[in-house]
């Protein structure tokens, strides 16, 4: 019988360890903030924006949205980050993505701005780059969400070495630091995208398949091998045919209650993580 993840139960406990871990804090790191950064008129975005802001307010986290009009000059983000970089009061930053309006090379170089120790979703090439060389354990939030979720399966983390996992997105944020990290626990991983010609061919491979593309309905039954473990992190109604896919998988995540919920705490454990600071949080 198929086991459908249920990341509102999961999220629940995580939420009840991260205020006990966040309240243990000395009191002039937890009066810091974490800013999110929006830019225009996005309503999943906002929606995605205001969710984070109720579990890190539930947790006792000082979460402060700024809210940009499309538009807004990259010099003008430029200067909004330095300022934040230099705010004393300031813990962590980030933005929602994607920066509505902005090539993918503005927004990383946007994104490269954040001082890394404030870098809560691990997305500049600082954090990024001591990922990829094995030397820091500091994730993405997404790329944490999915892990977590795997060692809840009978797939974990002890179980990764020589598993044959196939990864549906090539993106900064999932599918390439997901794909380091799990070659470095040991896995067979193989990244492929929308695109990919014969896209079955991959896909019927997989022990573990986690498709990050936004595509609706991408997988489907036939893409599938009967006992697969699936990780739906399409945004904003999944990747995968949950109806038809779910008859085949012994484990599988819905869209939404899935990966969603369950990155909002690792999001928040992120920042925890810098208020905490040492040196091994970044593999320095």
């Amino acid at each position: 019988m198929v086991n459908v993840f249920d990341g509102k139960k999961f999220t629940q406990k995580k939420e009840r360890e991260l205020t006990k871990d966040f309240s243990q804090l000395p009191v002039k790191r937890q009066r810091l903030r974490l800013v999110d950064i929006l830019l225009g008129e996005n309503p999943a975005a906002n929606l995605y924006v205001n969710l984070k802001k109720q579990v890190a307010q539930r947790v006792g986290i000082n979460f402060e949205i700024i809210k940009l009009p499309q538009g807004f000059s990259k010099k003008k983000l430029f200067a909004l980050v330095q300022k934040l970089n230099r705010d004393k009061e300031v813990g962590g930053v980030m933005f929602q993505l994607p920066l509505l309006g902005l090539s993918k090379k503005d927004q990383l170089e946007i994104i490269n701005v954040i001082n890394f120790r404030k870098d809560v979703d691990c997305l500049t090439s600082q954090n990024l780059g001591r990922l990829m060389s094995g030397g820091s354990s500091f994730l993405p939030a997404t790329v944490e969400a999915i892990i977590q979720i795997l060692n809840h399966t009978e797939a974990g983390n002890h179980n990764l070495l020589g598993k044959k996992i196939v990864i549906v997105g090539r993106s900064n944020i999932v599918g390439k630091p997901l794909a380091v990290f799990l070659i470095n626990q040991g896995a067979t991983v193989t990244v492929c995208h929308h695109q990919t010609k014969e896209l079955i061919r991959y896909t019927k491979t997989a022990e573990i398949l986690i498709s990050a593309t936004g595509k609706h309905n991408l997988i489907n039954k036939d893409m599938v091998s009967s006992g697969v473990v699936v990780i739906d992190v399409g945004s904003p109604k999944g990747d995968v045919d949950f109806g038809q896919v779910k008859e085949r998988s012994d484990f599988i995540t819905p869209v939404p209650g899935g990966v969603g919920p369950v990155t909002i705490v690792c999001l928040l454990n992120n920042f925890i993580k810098l208020l905490k600071y040492d040196k091994s949080t970044f593999g320095l």
